[in-house]
């Protein structure tokens, strides 16, 4: 009898992120030799903006360097693969208890497992492309949100749900001092989300959840307004705030762009024009994913595709639930989910 995935996966999905923590430490290594002081600025408190806001990667790293007596180029590699562990097989555990795994035969559970692991690999192998230590710890900050959003905890219905708010929170807290425009994309997604019937589908009850998020949003923008107080100094420079129209006059930056954005284009397409079954979970992050894009497309660069990372990766699951719906029909339900606009909840069973 066919056994399922899971164990093939673990280990390839582990020799796909410390493969890539391998070549991540190279490219720390050789930025700290061409700048040694690469980012001593932002712990000193004398960086601009907006990476002088993001302390929580970089003091994390320092505090490690200075206690295990290694460089910074060494810590910041440890903090990646640890990210990019916790993201990958939190995304994948989303994926396994999603109704669309669980109830699909194991020859098509290999083939949602196969597309998971191509698209990991694929996300990951734009990691360096102007690299960031911010990115992987938001992917996997990213990737358990998503998990408390999506599975029920086993604790006792008070203690469940009492948890959740408390997880949700603190991961809400811990983003804001890493990128806080990710948390507040993340949880207005989940926010609007719960305004319609899709909201009923989340792990906290839609009110509850709603409530969550809507303070998650208010923390999220009280840490970044206390850090604009702390570092007054910092500003962007000759940096421009609003990127759109240099995006649009700047055609090299288009093939990375769309290329990073295939994936979830064809998400996109799936969940506009075919009635898949797409969880709660998944919805909300789509819509925040879609959110923080347009964030993206006018205040950032188009070409660094690493900004979207951790939404694309963590769209992952997402992706591979509906190419099991679309290349394999058996593998699920129904539900119906267009774009931003979802109208209808998961089918009972």
């Amino acid at each position: 009898m066919m056994q399922g995935p899971k164990k093939v996966v673990s280990v390839l999905l582990s020799a796909i992120v410390l493969s890539t923590g391998y070549l991540d430490y190279w490219a720390y290594s050789q930025a700290f030799y061409k700048e040694p002081n690469i980012w001593m600025d932002v712990v000193s408190g004398t960086g601009n903006a907006p990476g002088q806001y993001r302390i929580g990667v970089i003091d994390t790293a320092y505090f490690l360097a200075r206690h295990l007596h290694v460089g910074m180029r060494h810590t910041l590699a440890l903090l990646d693969v640890i990210s990019g562990l916790i993201a990958v097989f939190a995304l994948f555990l989303v994926l396994q208890r999603s109704a669309v795994y669980r109830k699909a035969s194991v020859a098509t559970q290999w083939f949602g497992a196969a597309s998971f692991i191509i698209l990991v690999q694929f996300y990951l192998a734009w990691l360096l492309w102007y690299q960031r230590p911010e990115t992987l710890p938001t992917a996997a900050i990213l990737a358990l949100a998503l998990l408390l959003l999506a599975v029920k905890s086993p604790l006792p219905e008070g203690g469940g749900t009492v948890g959740t708010i408390i997880g949700l929170l603190l991961l809400a807290a811990a983003q804001g001092f890493v990128r806080a425009d990710v948390a507040f994309a993340l949880h207005l997604g989940i926010l609007l989300v719960c305004l319609t019937g899709t909201g009923k589908g989340f792990a906290l009850p839609r009110g509850v959840q709603a409530g969550t998020s809507l303070v998650a949003m208010v923390l999220v923008l009280g840490i970044q307004y206390d850090l604009m107080k702390v570092y007054p100094q910092a500003n962007y420079g000759d940096t421009r705030v609003v990127q759109l129209f240099f995006n649009l006059k700047s055609p090299s930056a288009y093939a990375p762009f769309l290329l990073f954005l295939l994936p979830t284009g064809w998400t996109a397409a799936m969940l506009r024009r075919r009635r898949y079954q797409a969880e709660s979970a998944s919805i909300g992050m789509f819509t925040a994913a879609v959110i923080f894009l347009g964030m993206w497309v006018v205040v950032g660069k188009i070409g660094e595709v690493r900004i979207f990372l951790p939404f694309a990766l963590a769209l992952a699951p997402l992706t591979a639930e509906l190419a099991m719906q679309r290349f394999l029909p058996g593998a699920g339900g129904s539900a119906v989910a267009a774009g931003v606009r979802v109208e209808a909840s998961l089918p009972h069973s």
